[in-house]
C-alpha cells in the first residue's frame, strides 16, 4: 500500500520493526548490563568473603586473647599461691633468722637472660687499667692501711651512717625502678659515699647512675651490668652529678612495682641513649656536661673474681683483688674469719662497698631479721637473677653471729626501710 506521496506504509499500525543495527545496539547494551551486574556480584562476593574471613580472624583473636588472659590469670594465681606458701614456710620454720611478708610484686624463677654484644677491646683495656690501678702507689698505701689495722680494734657493731653523718649519700635508699640498673645505682652511690668521706663531708653530690647506663660502652644497660666496670668508668671518664637537682637525674619510673619485674626492663632500655651535650634544664650550676663530671682516683675489687674476654663468656681472666692480695701474702690461705675482717676493715677505713649476691624467690619477700636463703634445698633453682647491693656496716646477733648491713635499691618501702641484714 502506498501513501499519497508514494511511500510504502505498513498496514499494521501497532507494530514497530527494529532494524538490524538497532538490534545489535540493543544486544550489546544487554550484554554490558549483564557483565556489569556480574562484575558487581563478583565484587560483592569477594567483599563478603573478605568480611567473613576478617570476622573469623577477629573472633579467633578474641578467643585467643581470652584464652591467653585466662592462662595468665591461672599462672598468676598459681604463682601467688606458691609464693604465699613459701612465705608461710619461712615464718613457721624454727631455724630461720628472718621474717617474710608477702610481696605482691614477687615473682618465680623465669628466663630473663638477655644477650648483649660485648665491646671486647674496651673490656681488655679496662682489665689493663685495673691492673695498673692495683699497682699504683695509692693502692699500695691502702693495702698497707688494711694490713696495719689491728683485728682487735674492729668493733662489734659498725654503721657507716653513724661514722660519717655529714655524707647524705650513705643514708640514701635509691629505687632503680623499671631498669635492671642495680650495678650502676650501687656503684655510683658507693662512689658518692667515698668522695664525700675523702673530702671530710664537703663534697656531697650524688652521682648519676644514668650517665653510666647510657654512656659507658662496657658497663651494662637496663638488663644488668658490672659494678666494677662502672667504678673504672668513674675513674677514667668521670660521671656527672645525679639526684633530682643534679646534671642528669635518674629519670626511670618506679611505679611498676617494689621491685619492678625484669619483664619490663626492655621498655626502659629503649628510652636510653647517650647524650653528653648538656645538663637538665634549670640545672643550678649552669655548666656543661663535661665540666660537671667528677672522677675517682682508682678502682679495684675487694672480692676475688674473673672478667670475661669473649662473647660466650668461656674465656675469663682473674683480676687482682684485695682479698686475693692478702691470700697470696699471708701464711697459708685465708680462713673465713680473716676474710670477714678484711671486709670489715675496708668498710671502716674507706666506706661502703658493693656486693653481688644471688637474688632468690624468697629474698623479694624479706621483711626483717637476718636474711639467709631458705629452704637450703633447691637453693640454686630459686635464683631469679644476680643483684648488687651496697654494704654499709655490720653487727652481731644475740648468738654473737656476724651479719652485714646492706642498702638495697628497691626503695624505702621494701625490707627494713630499704635495707636488709645479710647472714655472713
Amino acid at each position: 500500500m502506498k501513501s499519497s506521496s508514494g511511500q510504502d506504509v505498513s498496514t499494521n499500525a501497532g507494530v514497530h520493526f527494529i532494524s538490524p543495527s538497532e538490534r545489535r545496539r540493543e544486544d550489546n547494551s544487554s550484554d554490558v548490563g549483564f557483565f556489569i551486574k556480574r562484575r558487581w556480584r563478583c565484587i560483592f562476593g569477594v567483599l563478603s568473603a573478605i568480611l567473613m574471613t576478617a570476622a573469623v580472624i577477629v573472633v579467633c583473636l578474641i578467643v585467643f586473647m581470652v584464652l591467653m588472659s585466662e592462662a595468665k590469670r591461672r599462672a598468676k594465681t598459681e604463682e601467688t599461691q606458691y609464693l604465699k606458701g613459701l612465705v608461710d614456710i619461712i615464718n613457721s620454720a624454727s631455724d630461720v633468722r628472718w621474717k617474710a611478708r608477702f610481696n605482691p610484686f614477687g615473682i618465680r624463677v623465669q628466663d630473663f637472660s638477655h644477650k648483649s654484644l660485648k665491646n671486647l677491646t674496651a673490656i681488655k683495656e679496662y682489665i689493663a687499667h685495673l691492673e695498673r690501678f692495683f699497682d699504683s702507689p695509692k693502692m699500695k698505701e691502702h693495702l698497707k692501711e688494711l694490713e696495719d689495722f689491728p683485728d682487735s680494734k674492729l668493733p662489734r657493731h659498725f654503721d657507716a651512717r653513724e661514722k660519717w653523718p655529714l655524707c647524705p649519700s650513705i643514708h640514701q635508699i635509691p629505687n632503680q625502678g623499671g631498669c635492671g640498673s642495680c650495678y650502676a645505682v650501687a656503684a655510683m652511690t658507693v662512689a658518692a659515699d667515698r668522695t664525700c668521706i675523702l673530702s671530710n663531708g664537703t663534697k656531697k653530690s650524688q652521682l648519676s647512675a644514668l650517665d653510666v647506663i647510657e654512656c659507658c660502652a662496657v658497663c651494662g644497660n637496663c638488663f644488668g651490668g658490672d659494678p666494677l666496670k662502672a667504678m673504672v668508668y668513674w675513674a677514667l671518664e668521670g660521671v656527672v652529678t645525679g639526684g633530682p637537682d643534679g646534671c642528669h637525674p635518674y629519670a626511670v619510673s618506679s611505679e611498676c612495682g617494689t621491685p619492678c619485674t625484669p619483664e619490663i626492663y626492655g621498655i626502659e632500655q629503649q628510652k636510653r641513649s647517650c647524650r653528653r651535650d648538656k645538663c637538665q634544664p634549670g640545672y643550678y650550676r649552669n655548666i656543661n656536661y663535661e665540666e660537671d663530671k667528677q672522677k675517682g682516683s682508682i678502682a679495684y675489687t675487694l672480692f676475688p673474681r674473673k672478667m670475661s674476654i669473649d662473647q660466650a663468656g668461656n674465656k675469663r681472666i682473674m683480676l687482682p683483688s684485695v682479698i686475693g692480695y692478702f691470700n697470696k701474702t699471708s701464711k697459708g690461705n685465708l680462713d673465713r674469719d680473716k676474710i670477714r675482717n678484711i671486709i670489715r676493715k675496708e668498710l671502716i677505713t674507706v666506706g661502703p662497698t658493693t656486693l653481688a649476691l644471688p637474688l632468690t624467690e624468697e629474698f623479694l619477700h624479706y621483711d626483717s631479721g637476718i636474711f639467709h636463703p631458705y629452704p637450703k634445698k633447691d637453693f640454686e633453682n630459686r635464683i631469679i637473677y644476680w643483684h648488687v647491693v651496697r654494704l654499709i656496716g655490720w653487727g652481731h646477733d644475740s648468738e654473737d653471729k656476724l651479719y652485714w648491713i646492706a642498702a638495697n635499691s628497691f626503695g624505702e618501702q621494701w625490707g627494713e626501710n630499704g635495707k636488709e641484714k645479710l647472714e655472713n
